[in-house]
Formats: C-alpha cells, structure tokens, sequence
C-alpha cells in the first residue's frame, strides 16, 4: 500500500499595512481580531512619530459582505472612544472609521503613512524584507518618547497636543 504525501496547504491571504514613520519602512500582517496603533509602547502596532497619539487608531477584523473570509476595519482614536489628535486620514480624506481596501493609503497625522497591501500580491523576499525586524542601528536618532519604556508618565490629556 503506498501513501502518498499531502498536498501542500497554500498560505492563506492576508493583508499587509506597509508603514513608514521614524522608524522607517516596515509590514505588519495583519491576521488577529483586533488591534491597537499608536505611539504608545502598550499598542499592537507602535508608530514612532510625534505627531501620533499614544491610542491613535483601531482595527478590527470584521466578515466580508457576499464573500468568505473576512476584511478589516479601521476607526479614529481610542477604545475609550477619544479621537486621536491629529486625525486618521484614507487616501487623502478624513475619516472616523473605514472598511479598508487593497491599496488604500492611511495617514496617522501628519508624518506617518501605511498602504494595505495582501501576502499574495507580493514577493517572498519583499514580503521577508518588510517583516524583518528593525535593528538599533537602523534608528539612532529616535525621539525620546519613542524609546521603549516600561511605564509611561500619565498625563491628565491622553492624546499627545503637538506643540
């Protein structure tokens, strides 16, 4: 009796935020129910910029309509329900919340950016490129707040004010 051996299970599709900030150009796949973003060090995915509150954004994972599987939304501010300060922007407008798309442009404030992109439409090596994590030396010139703390100092306004 000869068995033969099962067929490989093709990686299933997920979608990619393609983030630039201080900490330069990085992917985050996105395959859990929700997340918190950010500039605090508490958040699922951390933006290293000024600009961005501490609870900028969520994203939460929400069924496709007419399709299997699922898409994702995002939302302005915080789960306490406090709009971050600087806004959420998509493809140029501003936005309390928006189902996101393939290729869709997101702007936490004014510095920081991400594209949506899935697993499928790109390259093993680009995709391994933007996954890697960065290294010290890649990033010297972080900003104070942006260093990695235990604890951050609470403030009676939780959304970072620029000055």
């Amino acid at each position: 009796m000869s068995m033969s051996a099962p067929a490989a299970q093709p990686n299933p599709v997920h979608w990619v935020l393609i983030l630039t900030d201080q900490m330069g150009r990085r992917g985050v796949v996105l395959d859990k129910i929700y997340y918190s973003v950010g500039r605090a060090a508490s958040n699922h995915i951390r933006l290293c910029d000024p600009c961005v509150s501490r609870e900028h954004a969520l994203i939460i994972r929400i069924p496709e309509e007419n399709r299997a599987g699922y898409g994702y939304m995002i939302f302005d501010g915080s789960s306490a329900s406090r709009r971050s300060t600087n806004g959420l922007f998509v493809n140029g407008k501003r936005v309390l919340s928006h189902r996101l798309e393939l290729l869709d442009k997101i702007g936490f404030g004014p510095n920081v950016t991400a594209i949506v992109e899935s697993t499928d439409r790109l390259s093993p090596e680009t995709l391994a490129a933007l996954l890697r994590p960065p290294t010290l030396g890649d990033n010297v010139a972080l900003a104070g707040s942006q260093r990695a703390t235990s604890k951050e100092t609470p403030r009676e306004n939780d959304d970072f004010t620029a000055a």
